[in-house]
């Protein structure tokens, strides 16, 4: 190491990795800055409001939406699952005291011999456990997700006009400061 020349040839061969194979440096082409200036201010925002919307609706559909069917405990006999869907075959007795064997999907937690409060809905011959909780983070994530990149882009859109006022439009006149001056008792 110590006495070896310096291969200055190193620095162009790494150079030409990082900008990519033929030599082209990103955000070259042509419309390259336009096409990512209409994603980031209409394609992005849009997406983002979408995402929100869709959130919202989401999250009030199910506020205090329970499952429709018949109540009563369904006690596991067999359990099945093949590519993330679990059959169960098992015991409902319902609230009324009627007994019956089903087999019908449910929770892949589930295992042979629990005994579970659930609503059975015969129609589409599904167990869904008590208390029925939605799992709201995916739409919770959206609409937090969405109203982020909406804050970003509004900051950077402020900050970029504020950048391109003249200081007069700040209350930067004569170089002066855009706090206003303290009075005499340092208010």
């Amino acid at each position: 190491m110590w006495g070896m020349p310096i291969d200055q040839s190193a620095p162009a061969a790494v150079s030409a990795d990082i900008d990519g194979a033929d030599g082209v440096v990103p955000m070259s082409f042509p419309g390259a800055r336009r096409i990512a200036g209409w994603l980031f201010w209409l394609a992005f925002p849009a997406l983002a409001v979408a995402a929100i919307t869709m959130g919202v609706m989401n999250i009030a559909k199910h506020i205090g939406d329970t499952p429709t069917g018949i109540h009563g405990t369904f006690v596991v006999d067999a359990r099945h699952c093949s590519k993330g869907f679990c059959t169960f075959g098992g015991t409902f007795s319902s609230a009324d005291g009627s007994q019956q064997n089903i087999s019908a999907l449910g929770d892949p937690r589930w295992h042979a011999g629990q005994v579970h409060q659930v609503v059975f809905n015969p129609l589409n011959l599904e167990v869904v456990d008590l208390p029925a909780n939605w799992d709201a983070v995916p739409s919770v994530l959206a609409v937090v997700g969405g109203l982020t990149y909406l804050v970003g882009a509004g900051f950077a859109l402020r900050s970029g006009r504020r950048e391109g006022e003249p200081d007069s439009a700040r209350g930067l006149e004569d170089g002066g400061d855009a706090l206003p001056a303290a009075d005499a008792h340092g208010l």
